[in-house]
């Protein structure tokens, strides 16, 4: 579950976001430009490699370049939300990456909507964890949702998206319900898409007196939480500003990029369930290694995701970020 939406006006561009899960532990991480990547691929598939273009900030509950979802130096947003209906494309001759470092290859490499297109169409996903399409906004107010259906990448922007709000249901799906007088179809819908539905309903809502203002978008965001709900995040994309707070600590708190030394050499980790302003902490593989350890030794979602990975995989994953040379 999680509720990712979209306010525009006036020249201020804000992305908020529910993230609806029973696990609470997340960090946000800085990421710097001018470094090499590759994707964290098996063989015998080909994995996309890159260079880091752009600065970013990005927010994880499984590990430092995997994120859940991030801001770069540029203003580029980029969330997500689960989609269990998600069909990849079949294996076509393009380089792969998995669902999560999409996430943080097109924070690194592209500055708008139109390049994220023009990336996307490029690479192919394999072997999800989990399934999920994803909100795309930038500084100029393109937004777009990107969902991979039957094989095949949809995206939905301008005119196909006259509804900027994301749910874990497929875009056309929401609309469809939503311009549908008679709603008997909820007495069929299961818990779990009737909830969806129901949160996308809520949002509009709100939308017809929305305004493009931080409060007004926590306010909507907290008339949607779940009992479930982890944390709030709202990107000010103009201004270059995180504002997020949590399950355990509800008041809100603001990182701004302009706080963040990405020259140094240390990169820095910022423990969302804190009680104080916004802290700094220096990256290290052994923070990562017990962010990754507690999210995938987490009884409640090796249920839900129905698998688990071995600690060798667990100390591979903390320590990838390492092997990222400068350029």
């Amino acid at each position: 579950m999680s509720t990712a939406l979209f306010l525009n006006q006036d020249g201020v561009n804000l992305l908020g976001k529910n993230q609806d899960v029973p696990y609470d532990g997340a960090y946000m991480f800085s990421n710097k430009r001018d470094r090499y990547k590759t994707a964290l691929i098996m063989p015998p598939d080909r994995p996309m490699k890159w260079i880091s273009k752009y600065n970013s900030v990005t927010l994880s509950q499984v590990g430092k370049e995997m994120p859940n979802g991030g801001m770069n130096e540029v203003g580029l947003v980029v969330e997500q939300t689960t989609l269990w209906q998600s069909s990849y494309p079949n294996k076509d001759g393009n380089p792969v990456i998995g669902e999560l470092q999409w996430i943080q290859l097109m924070l690194d490499t592209c500055a708008t909507v139109e390049e994220v297109k023009e990336t996307a169409e490029s690479l192919r996903i394999v072997n999800p964890f989990s399934r999920l399409h994803y909100m795309i906004c930038d500084r100029t107010g393109a937004c777009a949702i990107f969902e991979y259906l039957n094989g095949e990448l949809a995206i939905y922007s301008g005119t196909t998206l006259p509804v900027q709000v994301m749910v874990n249901t497929p875009y056309l799906e929401t609309m469809k319900r939503l311009n549908e007088s008679n709603k008997e179809w909820s007495v069929v819908l299961s818990d779990y898409d009737l909830d969806s539905i129901k949160r996308f309903d809520r949002v509009i809502e709100y939308l017809d007196n929305a305004v493009a203002e931080v409060d007004c978008l926590y306010d909507i965001l907290r008339s949607i939480q779940r009992a479930d709900t982890a944390f709030s995040i709202i990107y000010d994309i103009n201004a270059l500003e995180i504002y997020f707070s949590s399950n355990r600590f509800p008041y809100r708190k603001k990182l701004r990029f302009q706080d963040i030394d990405f020259v140094r050499d240390s990169e820095i980790a910022v423990n969302i369930q804190q009680d104080k302003e916004v802290c700094f902490d220096l990256y290290s593989a052994y923070l990562n290694q017990k962010l990754v350890e507690a999210f995938f030794r987490n009884p409640n979602l090796t249920a839900a995701f129905g698998s688990t990975i071995s600690d060798k995989m667990i100390t591979f994953m903390a320590n990838f970020p390492d092997s990222f040379r400068s350029q």
